[in-house]
């Protein structure tokens, strides 16, 4: 009597034994899905089914604000539709309100397709500059560095919810003295923005860092700027995100005059010991430093670069410590002084850009000597690029996208590259945001 039970308790396990090498097998094999990933709270890199995509055009300084905005897929173009579904048009300039620009797109195929472009402005009397942007999706953290708050200085950071849920956002600020000693938070309702006027929360000081955190689906932000000497309006800024911190940080294109200079953020622990140079297209210059270039902790510190190589040129950082850099230029726009903030950008194997009569240059910085191929409705651009050296291209008008061996640096010129012009980063390639292998956690 007692056989029957031991056989069924032999094919109990043996029945475990397989469902437990099935699971395993399962999450051991990685799955090519149509999604993109995310980091989850853990910071595992987890699966996200495909759905309708939000990119957001900033506002910008100066009236007229407007947008050039094109939908992409793997397969080719994609429908664009603004926060009400409207569906915009891909060769038509798009007015930008107080708030931005939100752009939709549904899944082509089953798989993410994505926005792209960029969105641009003249100054006017109390705001004079030339401005310019790139659309780009919510995030979970960015990195800002914008002119002071000394008197006459007024600098505003917009924070936009495009989502369907509630967010906070908690904002953490440094000066040229120091991290400030509480954070600030923001409650932002669903579809909606909000703003927080960095004066009045930092007033006196002439260099700040700025970091933006928020979770769920993160949200749109950037900084606005109006500038004054005394009683002299001296224009206004356009301050994007810049790249998340680290040892070696690249601006792509910056117009570099006797003026211009490296702004920096220490947000580590530890002093930051610094080494800078300037890439141009015959190669690089060390910017000379008498002493050791260094940033204190929690702290934002200019380094001048004057005389070491005037025109456009890359600027490139390394130091000991993961650090936020971009390239302040004051300069004359409409015969009245104004200021450039040209930005840093993160590294990347693949890119995409909408290019057009004002928006056709791209810069292109790799640390190992590679080729890629620019690729746009059948038409191919093959540019070689070499470490230390600035590699400058320009494409025609349309959709233009890429792929490279190793990551490298690029950003797309808006403007005119011999005379003022702004750097915006670049958008993934359509290939990349359509479909990740990736492996779904237990």
């Amino acid at each position: 009597m007692k056989k029957p039970a031991f056989k069924s308790v032999v094919s109990l396990f043996s029945a475990l034994a397989i469902l437990l090498a099935a699971l395993a097998l399962a999450l051991l094999i990685p799955k090519t899905l149509p999604a993109t990933s995310s980091l989850n709270n853990s910071g595992r890199e987890v699966a996200v089914p495909a759905g309708i995509q939000q990119v957001i055009c900033p506002t910008l300084p100066g009236e007229g604000a407007k947008a050039w905005v094109e939908g992409i897929s793997e397969t080719g173009s994609a429908l664009l539709t603004d926060a009400s579904g409207n569906a915009l048009a891909k060769d038509a300039a798009h007015s930008v309100g107080k708030s931005g620009l939100t752009l939709q797109v549904k899944p082509v195929a089953g798989k993410n397709a994505a926005a792209l472009g960029y969105v641009s402005s003249n100054g006017k009397e109390d705001e004079n500059g030339f401005f310019a942007g790139l659309c780009a999706a919510p995030t979970n953290r960015a990195y800002f560095l914008t002119p002071g708050t000394t008197t006459g200085n007024a600098s505003t950071l917009h924070l936009l919810n495009p989502s369907g849920a509630p967010l906070t956002a908690r904002i953490q600020i440094w000066t040229e003295q120091g991290p400030l000693a509480a954070k600030v938070t923001q409650n932002i309702p669903a579809r909606a923005s909000t703003s927080l006027v960095l004066d009045g929360q930092a007033p006196g000081y002439n260099r700040l860092g700025v970091l933006v955190e928020a979770e769920g689906k993160g949200v749109s932000s950037w900084v606005s700027s109006t500038l004054a000497t005394g009683a002299q309006k001296a224009g206004a800024v356009h301050s994007p995100a810049l790249a998340a911190p680290s040892q070696e940080v690249l601006i792509p294109a910056a117009k570099i005059t006797g003026k211009s200079s490296l702004r920096v953020l220490n947000p580590s622990r530890e002093v930051a010991n610094l080494q800078v140079s300037l890439l141009d297209v015959k190669g690089e210059t060390p910017v000379p430093a008498p002493n050791k270039l260094q940033v204190a902790t929690g702290a934002v510190f200019d380094i001048p670069l004057a005389g070491v190589k005037d025109g456009l040129a890359a600027v490139k950082v390394k130091s000991d410590q993961p650090v936020v850099a971009a390239v302040f230029a004051p300069e004359t726009y409409a015969k009245k002084d104004t200021l450039a903030v040209y930005p840093s950008v993160s590294p990347s194997t693949s890119g995409a850009v909408l290019s057009n009569q004002q928006a056709a240059s791209l810069a292109f910085e790799s640390g190992k000597e590679q080729k890629i191929v620019l690729s746009s409705a059948g038409e191919t651009q093959e540019v070689a690029v070499k470490p230390g050296v600035l590699t400058l291209v320009k494409v025609p008008a349309g959709v233009w996208q890429w792929q490279s061996e190793t990551a490298l640096h690029a950003g797309q010129l808006v403007g005119d590259p011999a005379g003022t012009f702004r750097t915006i980063g670049v958008g993934k390639a359509a290939r990349e945001i359509a479909a990740i292998t990736v492996k779904t956690n237990p």
